[in-house]
């Protein structure tokens, strides 16, 4: 009996440590929240209607945590019956759409993003959305630098499409190969209405190094528009938008020219030393701890039997 209640004794830390590790995890994802997001359908194929156009989430995100975070958010599609349509990532994208969202989320920080739904299904069907929902996964940042600032921006309509214009500094100490601009738009209750994003790029050369980029203190001009968006009055229903950025070094781009994955991030803030974030990583200190607690248990199990085996040694004597 001694050695059972030892056992129990054993499990109890190891159970409260996988709770632990529950509990983190579910905190992590916490951390990051949606805060609003709303559809709408692009301005489709002929007969041209609203509501014959691909599918676009938009809205946005903010960390409420206290690390640099890297976030995906999922959207599942349905139809009236409750039928499942699709799902879309936030690194799904068309031609005509590029995915809208920061790669590096820093505390306190809010980032806009979009999710596109093709308006057919793969065997060519139409698909008629009633509703969706949305998961936020959230993961540790890489490497980044605070190099960036915008330093203008102003807006105006033209030919049905919205642009702000502005420019942008590196105010870091290192080239970049380029960087994208991020226009949230606001409905005036504060509700997400629209995303968009262009990406831009410096083509200066440093006549001392010979470096290619976006150079230390250079300045950029950036053009960022709401295309296809003023059908049905909608581009009416703005009321502000807001303007962030990053900037990239050493990065993957698929073939239509899209961000995949970024190893080194510039964000917008004053320039600091480069930040390279602790990643704790909780699953290998959980399996030690399990293979320490399972040696002892496997030990105190022969213990056990050994002492067994000797009483009914001593019986048969």
């Amino acid at each position: 009996m001694r050695i059972r209640a030892f056992i129990v004794l054993l499990l109890i830390p190891l159970l409260l440590l996988a709770l632990a590790e529950c509990v983190s995890q579910v905190k992590a994802q916490e951390n990051v929240s949606i805060l609003s997001n709303s559809i709408y359908q692009t301005y489709g194929y002929a007969p041209f209607s609203t509501s014959k156009g691909d599918y676009i989430v938009a809205g946005e995100v903010k960390n409420f945590g206290s690390e640099a975070q890297q976030f995906n958010v999922t959207a599942t599609f349905y139809d009236a019956e409750g039928n499942i349509l699709g799902t879309s990532y936030l690194s799904d994208s068309s031609s005509d759409t590029s995915p809208c969202y920061l790669h590096v989320l820093l505390p306190n920080e809010k980032s806009p993003f979009a999710l596109w739904l093709s308006r057919f299904d793969e065997q060519g069907n139409f698909r008629l959305v009633d509703h969706y929902d949305l998961v936020v996964k959230t993961s540790p940042a890489g490497i980044y630098h605070p190099s960036l600032e915008i330093i203008s921006n102003s807006s105006h309509e033209a030919g049905s499409t919205l642009y702000v214009e502005g420019n942008i500094m590196n105010v870091g100490t290192a080239y970049m190969d380029r960087f994208n601009v991020y226009v949230t738009y606001y409905r005036e209750n504060g509700e997400v209405l629209a995303v968009s994003m262009e990406g831009g790029f410096s083509s200066s050369v440093d006549p001392v190094t010979g470096e290619r980029g976006f150079a230390p203190n250079g300045t950029a001009a950036f053009s960022v528009s709401l295309n296809g968006f003023n059908e049905g009055g909608r581009l009416e229903e703005i009321y502000r938008y807001e303007v962030t950025a990053e900037g990239y070094d050493n990065s993957l781009w698929s073939a239509d020219g899209h961000l995949i994955n970024p190893e080194v991030v510039y964000v917008l803030g004053a320039p600091e030393k480069t930040i390279e974030p602790v990643v704790t990583e909780g699953f290998p200190y959980i399996v030690y701890v399990v293979a320490i607690v399972s040696i002892i248990i496997i030990l105190a199990l022969v213990l056990l039997f050994l002492r067994r085996a000797r009483k009914h040694a001593l019986v048969l004597n």
